[in-house]
């Protein structure tokens, strides 16, 4: 059985993600929950590097490569809307 680290990346990324969004969107937070879904999303990142070093086919090892840029972005974009709208206030 052949290990197939790009699909663990995805799905692992995915797990962690999931999480992340749903300590925001629902009225249950926990910051140890938050933790665990770090850790998974950053288990999922450290499985698409080995999937990328091992030169795996597919397009699946891109998935946790790619977020790992897109997601602080995206924090950092929500941060200047937010000073946006309070600095108008």
């Amino acid at each position: 059985m052949k290990k197939r680290f790009s699909q663990y990346s995805l799905w692992l990324s995915l797990l962690g993600i999931f999480i992340g969004v749903g300590q925001y969107l629902t009225s249950i937070y926990s910051s140890n929950i938050l933790y665990v879904g770090i850790i998974i999303y950053l288990v999922g990142f450290l499985c698409g590097v080995i999937a990328f070093g091992k030169h795996e086919k597919g397009l699946m090892k891109y998935f946790s490569l790619a977020s790992f840029v897109v997601i602080p972005l995206l924090i950092i974009l929500g941060m200047l809307f937010f000073a946006m709208n309070f600095g108008e206030n």
